[in-house]
């Protein structure tokens, strides 16, 4: 959750109803406040009929470099504080094969997060390969990707006729490593030095940046009032973070009956500019 304005938290609802059932706590990640927010939006609701089917939820907010993390259990008044965690490098979550991190930047005069989901690699299984020894797809490639992920190249994968084959072995023919396409999000910023200072090297070299471009350049002035990046300030981060593609989001709905002029004024400052069929 980048942050608690109602455009980006008040799909929750739809989350919270699809959560009453006995399943485990739900995680939550955002900026300092989060959990407050969470919390008062699931006390708004009766809970009497839930009993152990009450929704749960874990919520952790990125303070500096630790995660103060709260329980909230639908039908209990208070949230229960959980021991903190350190955030490494803003870590938010690590798991075998991918990482996201995360960044705090300003939204005039409040802290939202910018997000990177950053895969190790991109594992492609080579089908001609798989033919040519007549193999068949199976629950063992998938053994063979994790045991990649977690460099475990000596173990060995059971093959489907049960015979068993080393990591490595099978990788080196079956499976082209492709560097891994990193992937950024960031949204409700305001063009300050302190955000571009942030932004830039946290998105630098990313595959694909997601970034929005509220307002056209004419209407910078309303752009700074609200904290908000207009299509120019859009491109120039892209540029100075050279990142590969740039998909531009979030405009403002004014601008909904001339799209294209939207993305010209991207297009002027970002050759790596992404378009959508028919928006040029």
């Amino acid at each position: 959750v980048s942050h608690a304005h109602m455009d980006h938290l008040g799909g929750f609802l739809w989350l919270l109803r699809s959560r009453i059932d006995a399943l485990p706590a739900c995680r939550l990640y955002g900026p300092p406040g989060l959990a407050g927010h969470v919390a008062g939006l699931v006390r708004g609701f009766l809970w009497d009929r839930a009993g152990e089917r009450a929704p749960r939820f874990e919520v952790l907010e990125l303070h500096g470099e630790r995660l103060r993390r709260f329980a909230i259990v639908a039908g209990r008044e208070a949230m229960e504080t959980l021991a903190e965690h350190p955030v490494p490098n803003g870590e938010l979550l690590v798991e075998t094969g991918f990482r996201v991190r995360a960044t705090v930047l300003d939204h005039a005069g409040t802290p939202v997060l910018a997000f990177a989901f950053e895969p190790d690699a991109q594992l492609n299984v080579r089908k001609d390969r798989l033919r040519a020894r007549g193999l068949t797809p199976g629950p063992w490639l998938s053994a063979l990707k994790a045991n990649l992920l977690a460099g475990r190249d000596a173990g060995p994968v059971t093959l489907p006729d049960g015979s068993e084959a080393s990591t490595a072995e099978l990788a080196a023919e079956l499976v082209l490593v492709t560097p891994p396409k990193r992937l950024v999000y960031a949204t409700d910023l305001g063009d300050t030095p302190s955000n571009r200072a942030a932004l830039i090297p946290f998105a630098r070299g990313a595959h694909t940046l997601f970034l929005e471009a509220t307002f056209r350049a004419q209407d910078a002035a309303q752009a700074a009032r609200t904290g908000h990046l207009t299509t120019r300030a859009c491109g120039e981060i892209a540029v100075a973070a050279e990142v590969a593609r740039l998909v531009p989001f979030h405009f403002s709905g004014r601008y909904q009956e001339e799209p294209a002029a939207v993305y010209a004024e991207i297009a002027a400052v970002c050759p790596a500019l992404v378009m959508p069929d028919g928006a040029g």
